[in-house]
């Protein structure tokens, strides 16, 4: 299962945008990675964590897939969740520049994932 998380958005970088990323299985993170300068790493990958586990608790997928977003001032974060228990947090900064289109295509693409 950790091969296909941790090899799934690798091969989809550069994402222009893209703040920090992580990838969690049911039992915790399988890959984190702060992509910006302007942020700080443990803190990011921290972050991430914590609004994955939040989702968990406040929106929980069950049997069904569900997509969330917050909106802060300088940044976005889109979490993915499955059914199995995977999820995948994307921290995307507020520009014009971002390509949120792939975003979103990133994020559909892991909920669609077949086998993990």
């Amino acid at each position: 299962m950790s091969d296909i998380l941790e090899n799934f958005l690798p091969a989809r970088l550069p994402i222009a945008g893209l703040a920090a990323y992580g990838l969690y299985a049911r039992h915790g993170a399988v890959a984190a990675e702060c992509l910006s300068k302007s942020l700080y790493p443990v803190s990011t990958e921290q972050m991430l964590t914590r609004v994955v586990q939040g989702g968990r608790a406040l929106l929980p997928c069950g049997q069904s897939a569900a997509q969330y977003c917050w909106t802060f001032e300088a940044h976005r974060l889109y979490v993915a969740s499955r059914a199995d228990g995977a999820s995948l947090a994307l921290l995307v900064e507020n520009n014009p520049n971002a390509q949120i289109t792939r975003i979103k295509e990133t994020l559909q693409d892991f909920l669609d994932l077949t086998e993990l």
